[in-house]
């Protein structure tokens, strides 16, 4: 918790250092407010027993000033704490896109111990934002214990132990937190699910399919059961946690009683003045309000630091990520393929499956080739491709690059040099311009690069349809604006894989799924013509032999190895897998 408590200290003065100091003393004077008032009443007693009625009207306006100075601070304090805490957490979430989302591979979403930690960041970075304000109103909070007991201990010296009878209460609960912070992680994958099946109940993309199947009752129960699952651990920490921090609250209430005993004994002695009786008894009432701001203070900010602590832990994790993939020194990427790329003894396994899911691939695809990648469900076709975007760091062999390990190259350089389209494409919802434009960020304000990537993906037919053209608001889960097919937004996405030029790779993971045969066709024929134009490879994955057997090469793929490569022709004439797949599919066509 160190890095965390630095963390949340140095944050808020990092960021907006006046506002910073104005809730350090805010923090302060909210706690010290109750003390001054039992101070001033105190004194009030004592002038009012001389029978000072000039005192007593002075002390009377020291009141009422006292009184509108804090609460006018407190006003003016609580808007300028409210931004603060605006402001640190959108520095956090800026923070966390900027590591998150340009980690070299897909780990910190697909690795279920990074996941996890990145989802209790999601889920919980709402506590990180009023960490600082928190920090600073427990220090308030303890000051505040401490100058109640100074001040009854100068009526009972033994008394100024007594905030000592609250760190039981303090710690136990501290333990509590604890251990529910360590409950709440181990229910998390199942928290998580319970997340998904309320998006699939809730949510319009599933909407058809849970209404067509009658699944809102399924659902619900999935749900349920995920989340009690989960819960239950969660409760039973809480209950075991209740008796410690019961018996430490017990332990302090009674010495809390026996001080009340002692001041009234010691003011009956006459062992003190009654001014400085009455505040110190004004004071004692106050303790136990004190001690449960104090344990109350501790539980929320014990969460501020403990989510800022999972924050920290990705941030690291993607540190040493990025520090093991990326290179000391690096190598320039090539303008234009001469060769190709090559690819030799590459092997994969995912994380959390027994077998590998690419076994000893070995390939050359030549620059300016169209290669078509095929095979069944599950062969491999997708991880292979995501391993040559370098998404996936291989767990055995290289990939070559006109005969430089792709390894050597920094991660960003080289994707500044790919592109691709993909069959499930992100629905940005943003102007169509800029949608296509964050293809290639240096022309994304170019409309006339736009309405070239528009034509190669065959978009002249949706650009037409939208009634205000490149300024056409997409989608209606950010804003109302204009709602698109799914085919739609497969051309959007194509469009925006075709904003870079020369890609020395372009990858078409079944890009055409929700196009029609003519559409797809057309497609393909002019990223075809654009790759051998530009000599960069194309890499089709698809399950349509129509559109394969044009390509200049074919690989297939079958259990994550390497089974046949040819042409169409060479590979229907060997009766391999290949022949089988394609007179399956052409029966559906005769």
């Amino acid at each position: 918790m160190i890095s965390a408590l630095h963390f949340v200290l140095t944050i808020g003065p990092r960021i907006d250092r006046a506002r910073s100091l104005l809730v350090v003393a805010v923090a302060i004077l909210e706690q010290a407010t109750g003390i001054g008032l039992a101070v001033l009443l105190g004194l009030f007693s004592e002038v009012a027993s001389r029978h000072s009625t000039s005192g007593v009207v002075t002390l009377a306006l020291c009141v009422a000033i006292f009184v509108m100075l804090t609460q006018g601070t407190f006003i003016a304090g609580y808007f300028t704490r409210l931004r603060l805490q605006e402001e640190i957490q959108n520095e956090v979430e800026r923070q966390f896109i900027d590591v998150v989302g340009t980690t070299p591979t897909l780990e910190i979403h697909e690795r279920s111990s990074r996941s996890d930690k990145a989802a209790v960041v999601r889920g919980a970075r709402v506590d990180i934002g009023p960490a600082f304000d928190r920090l600073m109103w427990l220090a308030g909070a303890a000051l505040a214990l401490i100058a109640s007991a100074v001040l009854m201990a100068s009526v009972v010296p033994i008394l100024a132990v007594l905030p000592l009878f609250a760190v039981p209460a303090v710690l136990a609960t501290q333990a509590a937190d604890k251990k529910r912070g360590q409950a709440v992680q181990r229910a998390t994958p199942r928290t998580r699910l319970a997340g998904h099946l309320f998006t699939l109940a809730t949510t319009a993309a599933p909407g058809r399919e849970t209404r067509l199947f009658g699944l809102a009752s399924e659902l619900r129960r999935r749900h349920r059961d995920a989340w009690n699952s989960g819960g239950q651990d969660i409760a039973r920490t809480d209950r075991r946690a209740r008796v410690p921090v019961a018996l430490a609250w017990l332990f302090f209430v009674l010495a809390y009683a026996t001080a009340i005993v002692l001041m009234v004994r010691a003011g009956l002695a006459g062992d003190a003045s009654l001014g400085l009786v009455v505040a110190a008894v004004a004071v004692s009432s106050q303790i136990t309000g004190q001690v449960q701001n104090l344990l109350s203070m501790t539980f929320w900010t014990l969460e501020s630091l403990r989510a800022t602590r999972a924050f920290l832990d990705v941030v690291e994790d993607c540190d040493v990520e990025r520090a093991a993939v990326v290179q000391a020194t690096t190598v320039t990427v090539p303008a234009r393929l001469d060769g190709g790329i090559k690819v030799e003894g590459l092997s994969f396994q995912y994380w959390n499956r027994d077998q590998p899911s690419l076994n000893d691939i070995n390939l050359e695809l030549p620059a300016g080739a169209v290669v078509a990648l095929v095979g069944e469900n599950g062969a491999g076709k997708s991880t292979f491709v995501k391993m040559l975007s370098g998404l996936y760091r291989p767990s055995a062999g290289r990939i070559l690059v006109d005969g430089t390990d792709l390894a050597q190259f920094a991660p960003e350089d080289w994707r500044t040099r790919i592109t691709a389209a993909f069959q499930d494409p992100v629905h940005i919802e943003m102007s169509l311009k800029d949608t296509i434009g964050l293809g290639w960020l240096e022309h994304r304000d170019d409309p006339e690069r736009i309405h070239e990537a528009l034509r190669t993906a065959g978009g002249d037919k949706l650009l037409a349809s939208l009634p205000e053209g490149l300024e056409t608001r997409l989608g209606r889960k950010s804003w109302d604006g204009k709602g698109l097919s799914g085919g739609q937004w497969q051309t959007v996405a194509n469009a925006r894989a075709a904003m870079r030029q020369a890609p020395l790779l372009r990858i078409l993971d079944e890009p055409t799924a929700s196009l029609d045969a003519r559409a797809e066709e057309r497609l393909f024929q002019r990223y075809a013509d654009l790759s051998r134009l530009e000599g960069g490879v194309t890499i089709l994955v698809t399950h349509r032999f129509t559109t394969a057997r044009a390509a200049d090469l074919i690989v297939v793929l079958d259990g994550g190895r390497v089974v046949e490569v040819g042409t169409h022709d060479t590979l229907s004439e060997a009766d391999g897998l290949y022949a089988e797949l394609f007179r399956l599919q052409a029966r559906y066509f005769v």
